[in-house]
């Protein structure tokens, strides 16, 4: 099978696939994974993949005729779990049981649905949002060879964005509204100019994840991961963070997700 998987990026990526683990997993979730999915983390445990959509018959709650899709949980069994998660979810965000979640981020949900059978199932969206459920693919291997590159509407503003140069004070007003697209080309500014803003950048993700919007603490979140991952933040900062994480029941999933065992 041709690799998937985006290069130089290991973001999500877990430790390396073995027998093992899949067997554990397995029997832990008392189903059999498709071999399609367990093909693709051979090559990759998990991380973000070189397409972003999958054709969808039903309009979703962000576009008419695709979902987006732009990466795959993997299979832990250390700190980061992957679809080992999926029971946590679940109950977190109210979803269906007996469904394997392999990709999604709250608002909506790419799972495998093992509600009518034990091997080779569906692949479906779980729309939050929306609240409601489309089967996408009959089954995994289907699933990825509907995948494909979905051209961005806005693709040349969002460069733009990027290339930006942002004063402080436009970042500070940025973040005291309540446009999370805008806050987060912000905090891209901020990951690619990190060195000399690190106390802003701390200061700054505390008071997002307290914000009164949901998505924008989501956002946060996010972003607290990755300027984690890259060593950005200090210890107390992280402490900070997953202590507001956990405070908060609408967004404390993020501290297991994320920050496991600290």
């Amino acid at each position: 099978m041709k690799n998937i998987w985006q290069e130089d990026n290991d973001y999500g990526k877990l430790e390396l696939l073995t027998i093992e683990i899949v067997e554990k997993a397995e029997e832990k979730l008392k189903i059999k994974l498709p071999d399609a999915y367990i093909s693709i983390l051979n090559q990759q445990n998990g991380g973000y993949i070189k397409f972003n959509a999958h054709p969808s018959d039903i309009p979703t709650s962000w576009a008419h005729d695709h979902v987006n899709v732009d990466h795959f949980f993997g299979i832990g069994l250390g700190k980061e779990k992957g679809i080992l998660e999926s029971e946590y979810l679940i109950q977190e965000w109210g979803l269906p049981k007996n469904v394997i979640l392999i990709s999604g981020d709250g608002h909506s949900w790419i799972a495998l649905d093992y509600r009518s059978r034990k091997t080779e199932p569906p692949v479906i969206l779980i729309d939050v949002d929306e609240e409601h459920i489309i089967e996408l693919a009959p089954n995994f291997d289907s699933f990825l060879k509907g995948l494909y590159v979905q051209p961005l509407e806005s693709e040349d503003e969002y460069t733009d964005d990027l290339q930006r140069r942002w004063t402080v004070t436009e970042i500070n007003d940025t973040f005291s509204a309540n446009n999370e697209l805008e806050i987060a080309y912000a905090l891209d500014y901020l990951s690619l100019n990190a060195t000399d803003q690190k106390q802003f950048i701390e200061q700054s993700l505390i008071k997002l994840l307290q914000h009164s919007k949901l998505e924008i603490r989501e956002t946060a979140a996010n972003y607290a991961y990755h300027f984690y991952e890259n060593g950005i933040l200090s210890t107390k900062c992280v402490e900070s963070i997953v202590e507001i994480l956990r405070n908060d029941n609408e967004i404390k999933y993020f501290a297991d997700m994320y920050f496991a065992g600290l």
